[in-house]
């Protein structure tokens, strides 16, 4: 029998696995390219962009956390050029390769990890920016986003809010949505079906190579992520990345309130469990560089 145990409540086993030792040879970081670092790929939130001549969101913003990356379509830009600049090609939640294609963005070579869709083939073979955070869990701590504000309407005049409204009128929104410690390269269609779900695991886990939609869930074929009944569990590979932008976000943005004492703990269980590798700090150091500020829970 299958005991589904959602990430508040989750007991996590004491085996160590290291990230370093799964991700195969793309851990040894290639010279940078000569070519130029692509365009921003669809980052699957809808197409809520704010209109080419909205004026900058205002209002105050804290200390801590991003202060280099204004907008999120900056931060999928950068990203774009560091993992270029790096010679990393690998998505996060399945392990799939990924290359730039002019004009198409970041396509998913999907056969290679044995990668099977479970609702959305098109959007599979696309890479887009995933936040580990979801934007709704920050988001719907602004009063933009739940209420709208003055700054958020249409060309028609109609009032709207959610996320392009705490785009066009937040800038504490804006750069927190921006953070690129939170952002990672995924196969779109699990960006998409992700959503804003919880993590958790299964206990015993199953992955077995089948997807149903009864009760949110999704298996991808050789992707050892899944999703089960509305609960988004990682593989293990990558737990600790994800922990440490969690802890991360937490800590940089205290008043969203990202993380409670039941999720501190298997946070920082699958820290301990999946310690960085040569990547992942790599990354913190790019992203420290072009951003102003580095995750410590990575470290040197």
């Amino acid at each position: 029998m299958l005991c589904l145990v959602v990430i508040a409540t989750v007991a996590i086993g004491n085996g160590a696995c290291s990230s370093a030792a799964t991700r195969g040879s793309s851990d040894v970081l290639a010279p940078a390219p000569t070519n130029a670092p692509p365009a921003a790929p669809p980052d699957g939130d809808d197409g809520e962009t704010p209109p080419a001549d909205a004026p900058p969101p205002s209002g105050a913003v804290g200390a801590a956390g991003n202060h280099g990356i204004r907008a999120f379509d900056e931060a999928k830009r950068e990203l774009g050029r560091i993992y270029v600049a790096a010679g990393q090609h690998l998505d996060l939640y399945c392990g799939c390769s990924f290359a730039i294609e002019p004009h198409h963005g970041m396509r998913v070579d999907l056969a290679a990890c044995g990668y099977v869709p479970a609702r959305d083939a098109a959007r599979a073979e696309r890479i887009e920016w995933e936040h580990a955070v979801p934007a709704a869990a920050f988001g719907h701590t602004f009063s933009e986003w739940r209420e709208g504000h003055p700054r958020c309407v249409d060309s028609k005049g109609k009032k709207y809010h959610g996320r392009k409204c705490a785009r066009v009128a937040s800038a504490e929104f804006a750069r927190i949505e921006a953070d690129l410690h939170n952002l990672f390269p995924v196969v779109g269609e699990v960006n998409g079906l992700r959503g804003d779900l919880p993590m958790g695991v299964l206990d015993p886990p199953d992955h077995a190579n089948a997807h149903s939609g009864g009760g949110g869930t999704f298996r991808f074929g050789g992707c050892q992520s899944a999703i089960d009944h509305g609960v988004f569990m990682p593989r293990r590979e990558v737990r600790g990345d994800l922990a440490r932008a969690y802890k991360y976000m937490n800590k940089s943005y205290p008043e969203r309130k990202l993380i409670d004492e039941a999720h501190r703990a298997v946070f920082d269980a699958w820290d301990s469990e999946d310690p960085p590798d040569a990547w992942e700090r790599e990354r913190n150091k790019r992203i420290a560089a072009r951003q102003g500020n580095a995750n410590a829970f990575i470290g040197e």
